[in-house]
């Protein structure tokens, strides 16, 4: 049987791998789809600010913000895992439809509820120069 610890660090990846997959312009994002990931109500602090959320006010942000990209990416340093929490250290890079891409070191808080459906995202994001 696989050990808490590396259940809620699978669970954690697969968000990130959800993001992968989802965060771009191209994809159909769906209250249902949210779900697969996320509970019915969480927090979201992203940077500094907190917003109560639910998969509906969340596609709506999420439609925002990808319509631009064309993909996320990550690349975990470091990995922590606690009760049903995991924390991420690791540089994330965003490409737009327009070329751009920006470079971000970052960290990344998710705690997960017992039906392993994250109930906060916590990150700070802070952006490093990109490769000359």
């Amino acid at each position: 049987m696989k050990s808490q610890r590396a259940h809620y660090l699978q669970l954690a990846h697969a968000v990130l791998d959800w993001n992968r997959r989802h965060l771009n312009r191209d994809s159909v994002l769906s209250e249902a789809l949210i779900g697969e990931c996320f509970a019915d109500q969480f927090i979201v602090e992203p940077n500094g600010r907190r917003y109560e959320a639910n998969p509906a006010n969340y596609l709506e942000f999420l439609n925002g913000m990808k319509a631009g990209m064309d993909g996320i990416d990550y690349e975990i340093d470091h990995a922590l895992v606690e009760d049903a929490s995991v924390v991420f250290s690791m540089r994330a890079q965003i490409r737009y439809v327009d070329g751009r891409h920006e470079l971000f070191r970052a960290m990344l808080l998710m705690r997960f509820n017992d039906a392993g459906k994250v109930i906060l995202w916590h990150e700070v994001y802070v952006p490093i120069a990109s490769p000359a």
